[in-house]
């Protein structure tokens, strides 16, 4: 009841602040409209950032969903650029894990959607460069994407299976440094705490009609914690050609070799006040880690067809190749190839309907991923008998059409449709137990519809409602309790169904802001557990129904003193209605993993037209680790400084950035293991520590 309350209240409040923008903004309304003749049409062409992640392209105002945006001054400015997760943790209610153990990568969540991986990223829809990142079964890694390569994310918030498919509980969309105008070579070099290191190379020039960037870069750390040493080389080409002004070929080339990820593991909450730093004992018996190589070549075809059509294409394959050591000796050692190849054709539309614009995207993807899967007993960190071998594939499908329309003056109607069809097969390759191949089918369509209303040229009332599916993964279903072969087909996919409304806009064109609530039921919601016999090792079942409310606000600030500023907060309150496991019912309780309270913020003062000093935080409410809700973190602060100068010296641009983190040297988990065996939940972030660096570029005549 205190519970609902609170939700009540805080959705009186947002009430209140919207009633309170409709105010301030009276006299801006009465203004512009007094400027227009009775005939103009009043669109939100004030706020001109263009949206992208929708599959539509559309100004920010005319998009019915909540979408976050980072520029590419977000990424760069005074950043160590060692991870994904410094940048990521300023998109509004995204929360960012995992960022210091490099075995288990970064690990995302958004509206409880990748909350329940181990490793990677689950249930959000990565995309680089219009490619991909995420498997059709719903796995995704960024473990070979390059934080100083991003120039800019989007994050379309909540469920969008109608315009991604599987595993779409949200949508990241990245996109990295376009090939230069002029001809360029720069080198960096920067190191910090924890035996941090990380050079860098990058080059780009044109020929003719054709551009092109290169980059490479090696990044090492010893780590805060005891084994916990990363090694990591990554190398990135973006070719464009333009035939023309209708057509446009982009070949994209991506290689990360990553030899070594030690996995420290994690801790009770005992020893976690002991010696946060240290490992878990099995960890180091059996020498937890992991090595990746990994390589993807992909296309991409753009063709205007007449004067409103534009056909776009893409196709791409890529290799992974793993090894990984768990804490356990029964199966604990893994070797995983996999092959992942896809394709995708769309054809946008931009016509009138009923006299009023109409704008339309009619595509088809098909994907195709096959994952060879070894398992061999954990001999104190060496290779043994093999016990586990199997061939698993994921075929996927899927057509959808997506819609926008303007019925009336000021109004966009925003629909999209997607049929998918999932084919599964696992054949099993160590019959000594018997022959457990198989295949599963899933088939599903996907709707989603949104408004948005246009008021004053710079505000927007938006509404939508959107749902998702999401298949278990394939290393899901391989991941037997009863350690044989094949897929557990008793876990189920799982289903959400998402109601939102929101206003976003601007004021004084000084402040923008955004403000949503959410109301989210998930059937058949994944949630991963431990056994004793195998600690370290996630195995997965189904929760009845968990139902999810949220608040998600956000304010960017421009001030006429060079100072920005941006402020989020997130109000997760998410709990499970029905679950039941081994005859203990936790409805009520709260969905691990997630805090109830998420407050993040930035304040950024630019003191000359060539240097910039940048302020950043978070404060995470408790955190409950498992279902029972028995064990949680405490709520904590996170304050880092970054510092960034540019001077040019002769014909050499150079760049000396340096920065802090968790300047008040707080305790706490940077990542939590849900439900893990032994009460081992936790795993520390640093203490405070630093890093400085350096890049200088020069222009080629």
């Amino acid at each position: 009841m205190r519970m609902y309350k609170i939700s009540k209240n805080m959705l009186k409040g947002l009430s209140q602040i919207k009633i309170f923008i409709l105010l301030v903004n009276l006299w801006q309304c009465s203004q512009i409209l007094s400027a227009q003749s009775p005939d103009s049409t009043i669109i939100g062409t004030i706020d001109s950032v263009i949206v992208e992640a929708t599959r539509l392209p559309s100004e920010a105002l005319q998009v019915p969903y909540t979408v976050n945006r980072l520029r590419q001054k977000d990424w760069q400015t005074g950043r160590s650029q060692l991870s994904l997760a410094d940048p990521l943790k300023n998109l509004t209610g995204l929360l960012v894990f995992d960022a210091n153990n490099f075995a288990q990568d970064l690990r995302l969540s958004v509206r409880g959607f990748g909350a329940r991986s181990a490793f990677g990223i689950r249930g959000i829809k990565c995309i680089v460069d219009g490619l991909p990142e995420t498997t059709p079964d719903g796995q995704g890694q960024v473990d070979n994407i390059d934080a100083g390569l991003i120039t800019s994310a989007e994050l379309l918030n909540g469920p969008a299976s109608g315009m991604y498919g599987n595993a779409a509980g949200g949508v990241l969309q990245l996109k990295t440094e376009d090939p230069p105008a002029i001809p360029f070579i720069q080198a960096g070099f920067n190191g910090g705490s924890y035996g941090f290191r990380r050079y860098l190379i990058k080059t780009g020039g044109n020929l003719g009609a054709s551009r092109w960037i290169a980059f490479g870069s090696h990044s090492s750390l010893t780590g805060f914690r005891e084994h916990n040493k990363m090694e990591n080389n990554l190398f990135n080409v973006k070719i464009q050609h333009s035939f023309g002004e209708s057509k446009h070929l982009e070949i994209l080339l991506n290689y990360v070799d990553s030899p070594v990820a030690e996995d420290p593991g994690s801790l009770t909450e005992e020893l976690l006040k002991e010696d946060p730093a240290q490992a878990w004992k099995s960890n180091l018996q059996f020498g937890a880690d992991e090595a990746v190589r990994q390589g993807r070549l992909g296309m991409r075809w753009q063709q205007k067809m007449g004067k409103n059509n534009v056909l776009k294409s893409h196709a791409f394959y890529l290799f992974r190749d793993f090894r990984s050591r768990l804490p356990f000796e029964s199966g604990g050692a893994v070797r995983l190839f996999r092959n992942f190849a896809g394709a995708g054709i769309a054809l946008q539309s931009n016509r009138d309907l009923a006299s009023r614009y109409y704008q339309s995207v009619l595509g088809l993807d098909v994907e195709w991923q096959s994952d060879n899967r070894r398992r061999y007993d954990n001999l104190n960190g060496r290779f043994g008998p093999l016990t586990f071998d199997q061939n698993e594939g994921f075929s996927s499908a899927g057509i959808y059409w997506i819609q926008k329309w303007t019925p009336m003056l000021n109004l966009w109607l925003q629909t999209a449709l997607r049929y998918d069809i999932n084919y599964l097969v696992v054949k099993d390759q160590l019959l000594s137990d018997g022959d457990q191949s198989g295949a599963i089918d899933y088939h599903n369509l996907s709707p989603s519809i949104g408004l948005s209303y246009i008021f004053c040229t710079i505000h927007s009332l938006y509404g939508n409602y959107s749902y998702s599916f999401e298949t278990p993964a394939l290393s899901e279903l391989s991941a037997r309790p009863d350690n044989t072969g094949g897929f557990n087909e008793q876990l189920k996919p799982q289903n959400a169904y998402n109601y939102e409304l929101g206003i976003k806009g601007r004021i004084f064109s000084m402040l923008d802001y955004q403000a949503a609530a959410f109301y989210l039921r998930l059937n058949n919601e994944l949630v991963p557990y431990e056994l004793s016999t195998s600690p370290g090792r996630l195995f997965y079942r189904n929760a009845g129904i968990t139902l999810r409310k949220g608040v998600e606000t956000r304010l960017y600030w421009k001030s006429l003193y060079r100072i920005t500023g941006r402020l989020s907060y997130t109000y997760s309150h998410f709990r499970y209605k029905d679950f039941i496991v081994l005859g203990e019912q936790y409805k009520g309780n709260s969905q691990p993993g997630i805090p109830e309270h998420m407050l993040t913020g930035q304040l950024m003062y630019d003191y000359s037209k060539t240097g910039t000093i940048l302020m950043e935080g978070r404060w995470l409410s408790r955190i409950y680790a498992d279902d029972a809700n028995q064990s949680f973190t405490e709520p904590f602060p996170e304050l880092n400084l970054r510092l960034n100068q540019q001077v040019t010296i002769t014909r050499y641009h150079v760049t000396c950035y340096g920065g802090l983190n968790n300047i008040f040297n707080t305790d706490y988990a940077d990542n939590i293991r849900i439900n893990a065996s032994g009460g081992r939940y936790f795993e520390a972030a640093p203490g405070i520590n630093f890093y400085l660096g350096f890049q200088a570029s020069r222009d080629i005549e």
